[in-house]
């Protein structure tokens, strides 16, 4: 069972008050989601200039800014989507688009106005949801065991089990990217059959709550697979056996090549014949004198 990754559109506004430049506020926002990152609140009217500077994952860092003393003059080096606008109150704010792993890594915002000043550090990383699934599986010892799987997520997801007796282990695991993929295997007692009422439970930052899966045994897993190989290997064998039987049959009912060259007899009787004509050419050239 495969529960589908779900993307929303979530705007958050983050106010940076009273933080001092040293300070960094670590944040996380859902794959896909619309971010909405302010600041401080003070009004554009107060403000001399601000400026977004970015050291994104894997990018160069880049900023985005805008000036009260260049009007219409935005600064923005980034080019990737992210841009200043403007709130209510003419207040701005930097909005970033469906937020995905090209936008992880630090934001750190400068603002001069009128009075003072303010500088924000903002770690921002990712939630993606996990892939989720559940199954019965037949071990070499002949016990039935109950798999629980979250892959692909960020952060690792927490997998339980619902059930009375025996214990179960769990193992997470750490990917390329930071995913994280977790899997809970419980060993059932002899004779439970298909588990009955045993549930999967899966927690993740990314759901409002949490999903529940029943294992199964999987169609045609692992017996009728293993069966189709068990024949396919059988007829292999056996027909390479046939063919490599019927090439040997033809082999011995051909009739062996004669080793005598067929020239070699009329050769034989040209040095047979040669010397006695020799002989009575002789011969004859005597009674002939």
């Amino acid at each position: 069972m495969r529960n589908p990754t779900g993307v929303f559109a979530v705007i958050l506004s983050l106010l940076c008050r009273a933080w001092t430049q040293d300070s960094v506020v670590y944040l996380s926002f859902n794959v896909g989601s619309e971010v909405e990152l302010n600041c401080g609140n003070a009004s554009w009217s107060k403000v001399m200039y601000i400026i977004w500077k970015m050291d994104l994952v894997g990018q160069k860092p880049c900023k985005v800014g805008r000036s009260s003393q260049v009007p219409g003059t935005p600064a923005d080096i980034c080019a990737n989507g992210k841009a200043l606008r403007n709130a209510s109150e003419d207040r701005y704010y930097l909005h970033v688009p469906n937020f995905s792993e090209r936008d992880v890594g630090l934001y750190k915002c400068e603002v001069v106005f009128q009075g003072g000043s303010r500088t924000c550090n903002i770690s921002v990383s990712i939630t993606v949801p996990p892939r989720i699934s559940s199954w019965l599986e037949r071990r070499d010892d002949d016990s039935t065991v109950a798999v629980c799987k979250a892959e692909g997520g960020k952060p690792a997801a927490a997998v339980a089990w619902r059930h009375a007796g025996n214990s179960s282990s769990v193992e997470t695991r750490r990917s390329a990217g930071g995913f994280f993929s977790v899997e809970s295997n419980l060993k059932l007692p002899e004779g439970a059959g298909n588990a009955g009422n045993l549930t999967c439970v899966v927690k993740h930052p990314f759901w409002q709550g949490e999903k529940t899966l029943v294992p199964k045994f999987r169609k045609g897993f692992p017996y009728t697979t293993v069966l189709i190989l068990i024949i396919f290997t059988v007829l292999v064998v056996f027909g390479t056996l046939f063919l490599l039987r019927k090439k040997k049959i033809m082999l011995r009912s051909c009739p062996l090549a004669d080793s005598s060259p067929s020239v070699s007899e009329p050769k034989e009787e040209v040095e047979e014949v040669e010397p006695y004509a020799s002989y009575v050419q002789r011969v004859n050239s005597i009674y002939d004198s």
